[in-house]
């Protein structure tokens, strides 16, 4: 016999929320946590219908406006700071978020007017002293930038980055000697600080002193934290000392790290074809060719390899596009007459050399040689990236070196205490339940974890429902699209209008809840599911991961910083015609539901479940978060005695040791980790044996 499902508590969720019905501040609370787990497309949804339901808030738009700037989305976000800030114009944040949009956009003197607009309203605020500061760098505005950096210092006397500040604000003035005696500064205050050695080493690369910059870059990619500009960077510096095979191969760590780098594809290139390696080299023309295809630097590069390997037809295909758009380039008609003369064209061999000998005797074409000659007779082994000269085709591309300033965004990194902020070792995240695996750009797709468990449950929910989606056990968590939360509010509904009370039907929609990261309906339903069948051990999981989820979320609310005017205002009534308008609200979800500690599920998991290993392991977790690390060491021993290929229980047992002070044990684990996919690993183990 059917019994009714719990609508109620369905309506109540993301899916179908009643205007009359809905709890503001629970919605305005989701989509934060949603912000918080970086799921901004989820977020904006909930944002969406509390604007539709009450238009003179100003809290939907300034989140929504954090959601659209962590997307990229710089004019959506400042359309909606500006929004709440007409709602609130004592809303400092919103001057903060439309403040990078600006400074993201290039819109320097925009983006200092609202930094300024934001500190006259929260004076104290580091993150908004940061981004002014890096505004006034951006905009040359070197004095302004030094006085705003010592005004980051005057409310945070131990401010790395106002250090930092200055050292950059030096030696983009060219003062070296002052930029050199401002980092030693620094590198007093922190002696680990990764963008210090960063500036140092662009000062020893601007006195060619490249061994000095090497050593520099060594120990910010030992730190474990490169990006594929700084391989590059350090690539070229190798390349300086005739160090190629070392070049090559700094190359090849920023393209694994991002395949469309094009400098290091242009220049890896070119050192495949200085050490032989010629099908290599064609490789790479040709993938830099597909990012771009008017890149006749490359493609005349790709040409004479072309030539060298026998592919004369296809050589000619790539010289014909090169001279069609560079007419008088001499050198490049001499080749093509010499592979015409290869392929028996003796009539297009003679007029490319009578072309050339009308070149030399063209009075302009002469000049324009002579410049030329006068300019390449400096030596030089590069070219920067904005010089696209043919007749500097065999030079290596240099580019602007990585000086550790951050791309702007909204962090609460920068509306904090950002001198508190280290740059930590980051154990692995727990496992939790999904629908969706994430796939990288070079086709990848992220670890999924095996466990009889889960696909004994997964068979069991197939024999009911075919179209039933696989649930997942995953580490890392996917920022969904559109596609995927449409079909999470599909499941939703169609769960809702089986009615049936069943545990597992409760565990599917609490996982679709928790996705969408409602985390309070996600708990009643796995609630719901183990009240059904305490036997159902995945909801324990379940449950306790989205427990640990919701407690993450709501700290983080709490650190927030507002100012007493604007949490006034926020709160305060809109009026309209003098009447308060006021909207009928469901009341608060029980929270004596809400209350289950993870460690005691999880405890109630394993005895269930004693051979679960990723019970241990986010029980392993939840006890390094809590500091007590014999017992967390004591459960990863047993996840990996389980499970032996588990690579994140060896990653964070590693860092433990290493926080113990045991670095042989710790090197091991990471190494171990290394081998079985989790490649940042030996970075970490460098940084930690130096």
């Amino acid at each position: 016999m059917r019994k009714p499902l719990l609508l109620a508590l369905a309506l109540l969720g993301a899916s179908s929320l009643l205007r009359a019905q809905i709890d503001v501040d629970q919605v305005l609370n989701i989509g934060r946590n949603a912000i918080y787990f970086k799921d901004y497309i989820v977020s904006m949804g909930y944002f969406n219908q509390v604007i539709g339901l009450r238009p003179w808030m100003a809290e939907p738009y300034l989140y929504r406006s954090i959601a659209k700037i962590s997307l990229d989305d710089y004019a959506g976000a400042s359309a909606d700071a500006s929004l709440a800030l007409e709602r609130n114009p004592l809303l400092s944040r919103a001057y903060l978020i439309r403040g990078i949009a600006h400074l993201a956009s290039k819109d320097y003197p925009a983006a200092t007017k609202d930094f300024r607009q934001g500190l006259s309203l929260s004076p104290a605020d580091q993150g908004m002293h940061h981004n002014l500061t890096l505004a006034l760098l951006e905009e040359k505005k070197y004095q302004e930038a030094d006085s705003a950096a010592y005004q980051m210092l005057r409310f945070a006397p131990k401010s790395r980055e106002a250090y930092r500040f200055l050292a950059q604000s030096a030696l983009e003035r060219q003062d070296t000697l002052l930029a050199q005696q401002r980092l030693g500064q620094l590198l007093e205050l922190d002696s680990a600080y990764s963008p210090a050695y960063l500036l140092r080493a662009q000062i020893a690369a601007a006195r060619q002193d490249y061994s000095s910059s090497i050593r520099d870059l060594d120990y910010v990619i030992g730190r474990g934290s490169a990006s594929a500009s700084l391989y590059v960077n350090r690539a070229i510096m190798r390349y300086h000392q005739n160090d190629l095979r070392g070049a090559m191969e700094d190359y090849s760590e920023a393209l694994r790290l991002s395949p469309s780098e094009r400098a290091a594809l242009n220049n890896r290139a070119l050192l495949r074809m200085q050490v032989g390696e010629y099908s290599l080299a064609i490789t790479d023309w040709d993938k830099l060719l597909q990012l771009e295809p008017k890149n006749h630097i490359a493609r005349y590069n790709r040409a004479l390899l072309l030539e060298r390997v026998g592919r004369l037809r296809a050589a000619l295909s790539d010289l014909n596009e090169v001279l069609r758009v560079y007419p008088i380039f001499s050198e490049g008609f001499v080749a093509r007459a010499a592979l015409r003369q290869r392929l028996g064209d003796t009539k297009g061999a003679t007029q490319d050399q009578l072309h050339v000998f009308d070149l030399s005797n063209n009075a302009r074409y002469r000049k324009q040689a002579t410049q030329q000659a006068k300019t390449n007779s400096k030596p030089s082994k590069t070219r920067s990236e904005t010089d696209e000269a043919i007749e500097k085709y065999g030079l290596l591309v240099e580019t602007k070196p990585e000086t550790g300033a951050e791309r702007p965004s909204y962090s609460s990194q920068l509306r904090g205490r950002v001198q508190d902020v280290e740059q930590q070792l980051q154990p692995k995240q727990d496992v939790h339940l999904s629908y969706f695996t994430e796939v990288d750009k070079d086709g990848n797709q992220s670890r999924v974890f095996y466990s009889s468990l889960l696909d004994q449950l997964n068979s069991r929910l197939r024999q009911r429902d075919r179209r039933a989606p696989r649930i997942l056990l995953e580490e890392r968590s996917l920022q969904l699209g559109e596609k995927q939360i449409q079909a999470l509010h599909a499941d939703i509904r169609q769960l809702s209008e089986l009615g049936e009370d069943q545990a597992e039907l409760y565990l599917r929609r609490g996982i679709d809840y928790a996705l969408l990261q409602d985390l309070d309906q996600a708990i009643l339903d796995f609630t719901r599911a183990l009240s059904i069948d305490p036997k159902l051990s995945i909801a324990y999981l379940a449950r306790a991961a989205a427990s640990v989820r919701r407690s993450q979320a709501l700290q983080s609310r709490q650190a927030e910083p507002s100012t007493s005017t604007e949490q006034q205002l926020i709160r305060s009534a809109a009026t309209v015609g003098g009447q308060p308008i006021t909207v009928p609200s469901a009341p608060r979800r029980p929270s004596a539901l809400l209350e289950h500690p993870p460690l005691l599920d999880l405890n109630q998991l394993l005895q269930l479940a004693p051979g679960f290993a990723y019970g241990y392991y986010n029980r392993a977790n939840l006890y390094l978060r809590s500091g007590e690390q014999t017992r967390a060491l004591e459960d990863y021993n047993k996840a990996i005695e389980l499970s032996a290929s588990f690579a994140e229980a060896y990653f964070n047992r590693g860092l433990l040791y290493y926080a113990q002070g045991k670095v042989a044990e710790g090197t091991r684990d990471l190494s171990r980790a290394g081998e079985l996919g989790l490649y940042e690993a030996y970075s970490i183990i460098k940084r930690m044996n130096q």
